[in-house]
């Protein structure tokens, strides 16, 4: 007999959406609208989930696991840029602008992430366009909160820009 209760796990990966900045605003039902396009997918340490200068196909959750974000120069030379955890995402613009991915996600150790394809992702938003909206003024938030701390990593203390502006 397993030790898990049959649905809990779905509980807990909506429990997680819901605490992603990219849809706190979102209530139970918008989540679980989200949630049915959702699929988990587990990676070995070393595989590569995402390939630099690919076409972006969907937007990762990290259920479990470590994944390290590589950039990829000439001759495959690899330079880290940071690893994320548990309750972080990737691939999110993926979902709102087709360009190729800006850098290579690989496992670091076994990894469980929530899928949101991006085909499932745009057809779902097509059909409810109250969701859509809720969605994509969440996605402006997010950017502007990231801009904002861009902002404040080039800004010098004095509160003017850092030479080359």
């Amino acid at each position: 007999m397993s030790g898990t209760l049959e649905g809990f796990d779905e509980l807990a990966g909506i429990e997680l959406f819901q605490r992603l900045a990219i849809f706190r605003g979102l209530n139970y039902d918008d989540t679980m609208r989200l949630w049915t396009i959702a699929r988990t997918e587990t990676f070995r340490p070393g595989e590569t989930i995402v390939d630099q200068g690919a076409l972006g196909q969907a937007l990762y959750v990290i259920r479990s696991g470590t994944v390290r974000v590589l950039s990829v120069g000439a001759g495959d030379h690899a330079t880290e840029l940071g690893q994320m955890g548990s309750g972080e995402l990737f691939g999110e613009m993926t979902l709102v602008d087709e360009v190729l991915t800006s850098a290579r996600v690989t496992a670091v150790s076994e990894v469980t992430l929530f899928v949101l394809p991006r085909e499932a992702f745009d057809d779902l938003l097509a059909r409810d366009q109250g969701l859509a909206l809720k969605v994509y003024k969440a996605f402006c938030r997010t950017l502007s909160d990231k801009l904002r701390r861009l902002h404040g990593l080039v800004t010098a203390p004095t509160g003017k820009m850092n030479a080359g502006e």
